[in-house]
């Protein structure tokens, strides 16, 4: 099995230019490339993407995607010599995007559903990343299991490491995962309490502006009541920063797309189609490659001027 990893950190292709630059048996995952979901079975390539574009709630997540992808056989097609090939291009080590390079990696444990393992993490991923970590599960064994699996990049992401992590630190991250989600499919997977915190820095009508300090910090604002927010997410050593907007639902009168669309006008030149504030309708964030450096108070403000509009 020829099942390749590469990383780039940040970095954000067209599809044009990732089926320009990329070799044949190239997949992009989780914003890779700036465009919904693509394939191309003459490379062949492939996109699995749930950002960009589209209506997130209605949009399986990217490691959803891959799951039913191998199950509708991706590998009949990615398959060199007899061989399952796959060169699977990442610009980010969040829980979605090693998830689906898990299930690439080890796709003949995905196909025919056999673990019941597999497929109950791949739903509650799936579940709580298309709804920016809103969906109602509560304080459940499966999802104290997933802190634990997932805590290599949440301690990398609340200690602000991940805008500024290289290929080689992103790579750490993604193998310990790996390493943990092996750990979980075997059931010697281990647990941690979800540490709800957040802190409250700001804000307006119908939203609040925080600063998320631990693997379950959204539920303990949906829980709070909050169905709308900003966070600061990481602040980088040449000032720029990192942001994400969430809302519960579509339902929820918080206007991403309208705030995106702003943004990008007052970050000027330091934004282009593939480095941008950006996402879908119900998360999205900052430049991936830049980080934003309009600073939080004058944030809030745009935020406020925006819904007020």
């Amino acid at each position: 099995m020829a099942i390749e990893l590469h990383v780039e950190p940040r970095k954000v292709y067209t599809w044009s230019e990732f089926v320009g630059a990329k070799p044949p048996y190239s997949i992009a995952l989780d914003g890779f490339v700036n465009a919904p979901t693509q394939r191309n079975p003459r490379g062949p390539y492939a996109n699995f993407d749930h950002h960009s574009g589209v209506d997130r709630l209605a949009t399986r997540s990217t490691s959803e995607q891959v799951h039913m992808e191998i199950n509708m056989g991706l590998f009949d097609t990615f398959r060199m010599n007899g061989v399952p090939t796959a060169h699977v291009h990442v610009n980010d080590p969040d829980e979605d995007t090693c998830l689906a390079w898990w299930l690439l990696k080890n796709n003949e444990q995905v196909r025919g559903h056999a673990n019941p393992r597999i497929n109950r993490l791949v739903y509650c991923e799936d579940r709580l990343d298309c709804t920016a970590g809103a969906y109602p599960f509560g304080d459940i064994k499966m999802r104290r299991q997933m802190a634990w699996i997932f805590e290599p990049y949440n301690n990398a992401r609340f200690h602000g490491r991940v805008a500024q992590m290289d290929s080689a630190e992103m790579r750490n991250v993604v193998e310990a995962v790996e390493g943990r989600i092996n750990a979980h499919i075997f059931g010697e997977s281990g647990e941690l309490a979800l540490e709800g915190h957040y802190e409250r820095i700001g804000g307006g009508n119908g939203w609040t502006f925080v600063r998320e300090t631990g693997s379950a910090s959204r539920m303990a604002m949906y829980n709070d009541g909050i169905c709308a927010f900003a966070a600061l997410v990481a602040e980088k050593p040449n000032g720029s920063r990192v942001y994400t907007f969430g809302r519960r639902s579509v339902w929820v009168p918080f206007d991403i797309p309208a705030l995106y669309k702003r943004l990008n006008k007052e970050e000027g030149d330091l934004v282009d189609p593939n480095n941008q504030w950006g996402g879908s309708d119900t998360i999205g964030g900052s430049p991936r490659e830049t980080g934003s450096r309009i600073e939080p108070k004058k944030l809030q403000q745009i935020i406020n001027e925006v819904l007020q509009s």
